[in-house]
């Protein structure tokens, strides 16, 4: 089982904790109780116990949050998932996140094509990785500096924003006090 700090945030317990854990492991991501926290987390920005139900069960998964702030959950291989708004949804799209579970927080080529197709429909995108998170901005939606880093110097890719990874440390640093993190 992998510790996350705070999951009284998620109002979560840590037998609910262990089960999601074991689903996981188990390859069984259309268990209720694991995507109803999977949902949670995401509705709360808590993308680090999205990258662990991810990491736990090896596969790819992805989070997209639509113009009403409906979440849609889709759930990949282990080396893809893709951008794949469900029927209902309603654009633009907020955010759309997903995993590369034990692997680097990148734009792979399916994520580049993603991004380049959503262009005039997704705000913001992150990659969640081993060594955290990664995000761009869409300067077409959203306001982004003209001197900030483009994923491409040409091209759709060139209205997203290359963002440094933020380390899992960090970002733990950016979103709890330390008090909270021990606890």
């Amino acid at each position: 089982m992998i510790l996350i700090p705070a999951l009284e945030q998620l109002d979560l317990t840590e037998e609910v904790w262990a089960h999601v854990t074991e689903k996981a492991q188990q390859r069984q991501i259309d268990d209720e109780v694991l995507l109803d926290v999977q949902r949670r987390a995401s509705e709360q920005g808590r993308w680090d116990v999205v990258y662990a139900i991810s990491f736990l069960a090896g596969l790819e998964t992805s989070v997209l949050i639509d113009a009403e702030n409906v979440i849609s959950i889709d759930w990949g291989t282990s080396g893809q998932v893709q951008l794949a708004p469900p029927v209902g949804c309603i654009a633009p799209f907020k955010l759309w996140v997903h995993t590369h579970p034990g692997f680097a927080a990148y734009w792979s080529g399916t994520d580049t094509r993603s991004l380049s197709i959503g262009l005039g429909i997704v705000e913001k995108a992150m990659v969640l990785g081993a060594p955290g998170v990664k995000c761009a901005h869409n300067a077409t939606m959203l306001p982004v500096s003209s001197s900030s880093l483009r994923i491409s110097a040409t091209g759709p890719l060139s209205e997203w924003s290359e963002e440094e990874v933020i380390q899992w440390e960090d970002w733990y640093a950016n979103h709890f006090n330390s008090e909270e993190v021990m606890q």
